[in-house]
Order: structure tokens, then C-alpha cells, then sequence
């Protein structure tokens, strides 16, 4: 009790003085956005996020000091690579670094984690999707595994009865309820029903229109259509819901228009495909046909350039989530819409409010 009246009367000399001293100008927010050359923006920058705090805007005097008196931590981002926005508005990142997927809960303002624990089964999560349930589900590379997370009961389960090879980019999709898996060392996409039972295996090891060469990640669109970056062979490939091939687009190269190691791949609402680049340090955005409209991102540390960027989810408001993996941290931004586009979101900035960790 001393030590924290102690503390108490060292904070309330810091706070009395702080109302005596002019306040610090704030930062202003970088005015980053693409193309760089031509008056329509497309896209802007928003945010960066590498901890709870930067959630929220407002973490103010008071916070920090009943922060420093009860001793909690501010909680790093070590290596993520998933990202997800769940349609409760929860943020989820896997990190396979800590070996943890975070849960950044905006709406009530919480922050814990799935796994960490000496009993977790987690060991590398990379994928992240959602059902239709609002159930979550993760792979695990090192396991081998899919895992199911409940967020009503946080209960952790496993989804499978016996392991994959390498198990990374996962999605589900609503038109026929089923998971796709990329199974990266299997070179095959893995379709999954809710229960666990391998519906079907979709490509194997090649070059050809039905082959895959270690893919990574996946997403799918309101069609239902399947998007593969095929991450060796250096494409992106466009698949039905049952398996064939639609379309495919891309070739090995340092320019935009070509990958040199595709990963994290998304749909925003007009139908734009967006593709992270990881050695490029880059996002291309392409059309529907996979003609190039728009690259953003360079190497390095500052606002809206990348260092290995990964996993990438686009919401229903085309807020673009990036994992700047090496960077640790995600970074967020917005499509703007042309005039010619349909697009049913908004501009409105949802990462306003303080968070509490859940312990």
C-alpha cells in the first residue's frame, strides 16, 4: 500500500504539472495515397497498428498511469502474418512468432489472445477465416493442423482427424459452406466441410493450368470463385468453387505485372484483386481479367511501405488490412471508389476506442 500511495502522489506532481505546461502540438497523420501521379486517388493510408494501444486514439494520462501501476505490459506484434476482421468487428492476427493469434475486440474495447499457454496446441498459426457462425478458424503450419475457435465459449478445438502437410492460407466460402486450405508442401488446395471431412483435393505439383507449386494463400469472392496465389509458380490462379481453373494471371519478375513471391491475396468490393508481393515489398492491385491497375508500397519503416509483407484480408467497408510481417505490424488502408464503381461501404473510421487486456 505505500508503494501504490507512493505512486499515486508521484503521478498527481507529474499530472499537476502537465496542466501548467502548454501541450505538445499533435502529429499530424501522414497524407500518404496512390497513384502518386494522378488526381483520383484509389487508395489512402490509415493506420498502423502494432500493439493494443494503437487501436485507439485516446490513451490518455490517466490510462497509462493505472497502466504503470498495475503493472500491465504493452503486447508486441512479433511476426504476424494473417489478418482477419471478423463481422463482429473483432481484429484477428496470427503470429507465428509467438505462436498466438491476437484478438483486437473494437467494439467492447478488449484485447486477448488465442493461445500461449504451456497447453496450447498453437505452435505456428498463419490462415485465418471465418464461418458463417462467426466461428474462427486457424492452421497451423508445424502441426499440420486446422484448428476451430468459438469466440461464445473461447473453446479451441481441432477440425481435423489427421494432419496436412503444410497448411497456410485458409477461407471459407458461403455459397457452399466449405473451407479451402492451402496445403503448401502438398501443392494442392484442400476443401474442407465444417466437420472436418476432406471433401475434395483440388491440383497437384506442376506448371500446367491444374498445377500448384507450393501456394500460400487464398481468399473468395461473393461469386464464391477461388483466387490461389500459386506462390512458385509465380501467378495467381482463379478457380470455381468446384475446382476449375477459370482464369490465371502472372509470371516470375521484379515489375508490376509480374511476382516475384506472391503471398496474402484479397477481393475488395468492385471485384479488384490485390496481391502482397512479398520480396517486392509491395501490393499490386489488378482486375477482374488480372490487368495491373495499381501498385502501392515501397521498401522500408515509415507509413505505407512494407518490409516482407505477408497476409492481407480486405472488410466490407474495403479497409485494407496489410501484415507488414518484418515491420511487425499491420497496416491499414481504404479503396476509394470511382465514380463507375458499386460499392456498398463508407468512409467512416472504426479504430477509435481505448482497449483492455484480457487476462
Amino acid at each position: 500500500m505505500a508503494r501504490l500511495a507512493s505512486l499515486l502522489a508521484a503521478f498527481s506532481a507529474i499530472a499537476a504539472c502537465a496542466t501548467t505546461s502548454q501541450p505538445a502540438a499533435s502529429k499530424p497523420r501522414p497524407a500518404i495515397s496512390w497513384p502518386l501521379a494522378n488526381s483520383q486517388n484509389r487508395v489512402v493510408w490509415v493506420k498502423n497498428i502494432s500493439g493494443p494501444a494503437d487501436i485507439s486514439s485516446n490513451t490518455g494520462f490517466w490510462q497509462r498511469m493505472r497502466e504503470a501501476v498495475s503493472g500491465t505490459e504493452q503486447t508486441v506484434i512479433d511476426r504476424p502474418y494473417g489478418v482477419l476482421r471478423s463481422a463482429a468487428g473483432v481484429l484477428y492476427l496470427s503470429d507465428p512468432g509467438r505462436g498466438v493469434v491476437h484478438c483486437l475486440d473494437i467494439t467492447n474495447g478488449t484485447y486477448s489472445v488465442i493461445g500461449g499457454r504451456d497447453d496450447s496446441p498453437l505452435h505456428s498459426p498463419i490462415g485465418l477465416a471465418e464461418d458463417n457462425s462467426g466461428r474462427i478458424y486457424i492452421t497451423d503450419s508445424k502441426t499440420g493442423m486446422v484448428y476451430r475457435f468459438t469466440p461464445a465459449d473461447s473453446s479451441l478445438k481441432p477440425l481435423l482427424q489427421q494432419a496436412l502437410e503444410r497448411p497456410t492460407g485458409i477461407a471459407f466460402n458461403p455459397v457452399n459452406n466449405w473451407l479451402y486450405v492451402a496445403d503448401t508442401m502438398a501443392s494442392q488446395i484442400v476443401v474442407l466441410e465444417q466437420n472436418g471431412f476432406i471433401q475434395r483435393r483440388i491440383g497437384s505439383h506442376g506448371d500446367g493450368s491444374a498445377g500448384f507449386n507450393r501456394p500460400t494463400d487464398l481468399t473468395i469472392d461473393a461469386r464464391g470463385q477461388i483466387y490461389v496465389t500459386d506462390s512458385l509458380n509465380f501467378r495467381v490462379t482463379v478457380l470455381t468453387p468446384e475446382g476449375q481453373t477459370v482464369n490465371q494471371f502472372g509470371s516470375p519478375g521484379d515489375t508490376g505485372g509480374f511476382f516475384s513471391r506472391p503471398k496474402g491475396i484479397a477481393v475488395d468490393t468492385t471485384g479488384n484483386i490485390y496481391v502482397n508481393d512479398s520480396l517486392m515489398d509491395a501490393v499490386q492491385v489488378f482486375n477482374k481479367n488480372g490487368d495491373l491497375l495499381l501498385i502501392f508500397g515501397r521498401n522500408g519503416t515509415e507509413p505505407g511501405q512494407f518490409w516482407m509483407p505477408s497476409g492481407l484480408f480486405i472488410d466490407r467497408l474495403d479497409q485494407i488490412y496489410v501484415a507488414d510481417t518484418y515491420n511487425r505490424r499491420i497496416q491499414i488502408f481504404r479503396y476509394l471508389p470511382g465514380s463507375d464503381d458499386t460499392h456498398e461501404g463508407n468512409d467512416a473510421d472504426l479504430f477509435d476506442k481505448p482497449l483492455t487486456v484480457v487476462r
